[in-house]
């Protein structure tokens, strides 16, 4: 027999669907889908009451379940492109030069550095709409429906809890990319103040939260 997953619902709590800078600039960016505006209000409605009563994301897909009219809810798929080898290469340089800090990023949120890759063109996380797919098991015709509205949104309420789930969603190891920016961060602490770096392999996420003295971000 088929062990149970346990659902993921989105709650909403607050007057904003979104609370982080990132969740809320996602939730900006589905605002930007001009072509479904009369689908978008009902879609921020139905998360608003609790229709999203589980919602997971893994690489390039997001599968939910949505409250409707009929008694069984509705399943929601939705299929997104992940970046390409070259895209995550570049995402990852440009991440590795730019943090000052490794606090946040080890405390599993995004600084302020990284909100040029949610508006640049040439290396954006979100998505466009032609690098998405959209599936709901209810009747209604549109490509976009309120069901799948109310999904793309509850994504930014998931994202103020586990923002590492935005790169997972478009294809980046999150436990590689980590450790990447961790080595590379404390390699710039070793030549600063003359600490010893474990030799012949890179450092752990525990190892280098130890020597930057903050909590360590766990992938969910």
């Amino acid at each position: 027999m088929a062990k149970r997953t346990s659902r993921e619902p989105i709650i909403i709590e607050t007057r904003e669907i979104s609370t982080s800078w990132w969740g809320k600039a996602w939730c900006d960016h589905i605002d930007y889908y001009a072509d479904f505006d009369n689908r978008l209000p009902r879609g921020r409605t139905y998360v608003r009451k609790g229709a999203v009563i589980d919602l997971k994301i893994e690489e390039g897909v997001i599968n939910a379940l949505v409250k409707g009219s009929r008694p069984t809810p509705y399943k929601v798929n939705i299929s997104i492109k992940p970046l390409t080898k070259k895209e995550i290469s570049a995402f990852e340089d440009k991440c590795k030069n730019n943090f000052e800090t490794i606090e946040d990023f080890l405390q599993g949120k995004f600084p302020d550095a990284f909100k040029e890759y949610f508006t640049s063109d040439t290396l954006n996380l979100f998505p466009k709409l032609n690098e998405m797919r959209f599936n709901c098991s209810c009747p209604d015709w549109a490509t976009l429906c309120k069901h799948v509205a109310a999904v793309l949104y509850g994504i930014g309420r998931k994202l103020d809890d586990d923002p590492m789930l935005l790169l997972r969603l478009r294809g980046i190891d999150t436990n590689s990319f980590s450790e990447k920016i961790v080595n590379r961060e404390a390699e710039k602490l070793a030549l600063s103040s003359k600490v010893k770096l474990p030799k012949g392999r890179t450092m752990s996420i525990k190892e280098a939260s130890s020597l930057f003295g903050v909590d360590f971000y766990e992938d969910k």
